[in-house]
């Protein structure tokens, strides 16, 4: 797979961004891609510890500086869980985080067994059968896995059966960039900025479900003076006039969603770094979802900074390289910023 340099010279590594798009992590079953991380961290020889969630904490300790920062990505997709088997060869599930039900029948799957992974497919029907079934909840839907039947159990986990691809010179389309970007993002910055105060890097897990991996962080950590939470955003769709963030237009900023508000001091110096060192930046519609900065917030500021993405929570998202670069270029502003620690006590 090649790898793309767009503006900057910020290098986006595509095989990484791929493997962990590709990877099979609905939330409660996020093995496979915490082994990823796990994997590059080991790889650059740096020290990291997994908590009893499955968190893992990763820190650059900066000589002299007793400013803390923290840094936080989600690891977790939206999956599925068995919930029944119906013979001869049909499976009932339950959600792990939010799916539009429309966007289901038809689409492929894939089932982790004690057996290996195995595909499946959302029934649907085609359109000479005269009476389509009425889908109105998760419950109407089946999955067929054929004669693998016999080797799935109530409770193995589904994910979409969907691969990553580049699909013109600046974006790039597949699933989990909610948050495998964001968690990119924070492993590009772990490798290669060049902080000026101490920063932590938490990889979460769960946050589909209730923002149970960075619950369970809060509960068990110590303060922080700044803390950054990178996620994806929906960006437009041809549906809705009313917008939440549009691609190509630079990282997003959440004012306020349904479990947190951030500090107006705190936004007003990111959209001042980003005014002077000449990066577009987005303020996204207030309460809308809900991210691991509920939690975290307790623990600290808070500001979460979003990659815009078409069709979040489905098999197939979108999203810009330039974005992914722009939002690497903030934060990495931000965190290498020789005065940072003034300025932020300034107006904190």
């Amino acid at each position: 797979m090649r790898q793309d340099i767009i503006e900057d010279q910020i290098l986006v590594e595509l095989d990484t961004l791929g493997e962990l798009s590709n990877s099979f992590g609905p939330s409660g079953n996020e093995e496979s891609t915490l082994n990823l991380i796990i994997s590059e961290l080991q790889k650059n020889n740096y020290t990291y510890v997994v908590d009893k969630k499955g968190n893992i904490l990763c820190i650059k300790d900066i000589e002299k500086s007793d400013f803390k920062v923290l840094i936080a990505s989600h690891v977790d997709e939206v999956g599925f869980l068995v919930s029944g088997k119906v013979e001869p060869n049909y499976l009932k599930v339950e959600p792990l985080g939010g799916w539009n039900i429309q966007t289901l029948p038809g689409m492929k799957v894939v089932i982790k067994t004690k057996m290996g992974f195995i595909k499946g497919v959302f029934s649907s029907t085609p359109p000479h059968v005269p009476k389509t079934p009425e889908i109105k909840s998760i419950s109407d839907l089946y999955v067929d896995v054929g004669d693998n039947f016999k080797f799935v159990e109530i409770g193995d986990f589904i994910t979409t059966d969907s691969q990553f691809e580049i699909i013109s010179p600046s974006l790039v389309m597949g699933k989990a960039f909610d948050d495998r970007v964001g968690t990119y993002i924070n492993l590009h910055l772990l490798k290669y900025a060049e902080p000026t105060v101490d920063v932590s890097h938490l990889f979460l897990v769960q946050e589909e479900l209730g923002l149970r991996g960075s619950t369970f962080f809060a509960h068990n950590n110590q303060q922080f003076d700044l803390i950054i939470v990178l996620e994806a955003t929906s960006a437009e769709t041809p549906f809705t006039e009313e917008q939440v963030s549009k691609l190509n237009q630079g990282p997003v900023l959440t004012i306020m969603d349904k479990t947190y508000i951030s500090n107006p001091k705190l936004v007003e110096l990111i959209k001042e770094i980003a005014f002077v060192n000449e990066i577009p930046l987005q303020i996204k519609k207030p309460n809308i979802g809900s991210t691991d900065a509920g939690s975290l917030q307790n623990l600290g500021n808070v500001i979460i900074i979003s990659v815009p993405t078409r069709y979040i929570h489905t098999p197939y998202q979108i999203c810009s390289l330039v974005d992914i670069q722009n939002t690497i270029k903030l934060v990495s502003t931000l965190i290498s910023t020789p005065n940072i620690e003034e300025l932020y006590r300034r107006i904190l």
